[in-house]
């Protein structure tokens, strides 16, 4: 198989979501939406990420349709950005790096943020894998089967005898 010359051009549903997605700066830009923060000023000032970057990222999620640049109702030569019904599509995996964060590199002092459900004010403990039935699925419940898109890179995924070799299979 000829070596890819970037991620992007991987035949894989993941590796199309890390391209997009999958740089620190674009995870801390959608954290920052989701809480509400949707202008250039505030993200480059919260973030103290230079403008060059920000600009890039910005553009790269506006042409792929997760951002609407949006023209400020209070400014008309500013914009804001706001999450598309694709955006909105990312929160799970947002929340889930959240809360894993908390959990797995904690503060000293507690809890850095808390998710709480609006309608019932309580606290949001955990992201979950659900099957058709609701029952939260583990990672060792699920297993990988080809689409009709699959090529030789998603069905190693299929393939048992690989698994055999590497113990951390789920």
């Amino acid at each position: 198989m000829a070596r890819k010359s970037s991620i992007g051009e991987l035949n894989c549903g993941m590796a199309q979501a890390v391209d997009l997605i999958g740089d620190r700066w674009t995870l801390l830009i959608l954290r920052n939406a989701f809480n509400g923060m949707n202008t250039y000023h505030a993200l480059q000032e919260h973030l103290d990420v230079s403008s060059s970057v920000l600009s890039a990222e910005l553009a790269k999620l506006v042409q792929a349709g997760v951002f609407e640049r949006v023209r400020s109702p209070d400014d008309g030569r500013s914009f804001t950005y706001q999450l598309t019904d694709k955006g909105f599509e990312l929160y799970p995996i947002i929340a889930c790096m959240s809360l894993w964060g908390e959990k797995h590199a904690p503060h000293p002092k507690g809890k850095r943020i808390v998710l709480i459900e609006k309608a019932t004010g309580r606290e949001i403990d955990e992201v979950a894998v659900l099957s058709a039935d609701g029952a939260p699925l583990h990672a060792r419940d699920v297993h990988v089967a080809a689409g009709p898109a699959a090529d030789e890179h998603n069905l190693a995924f299929t393939r048992r005898d690989w698994r055999k070799k590497d113990s951390g299979a789920a």
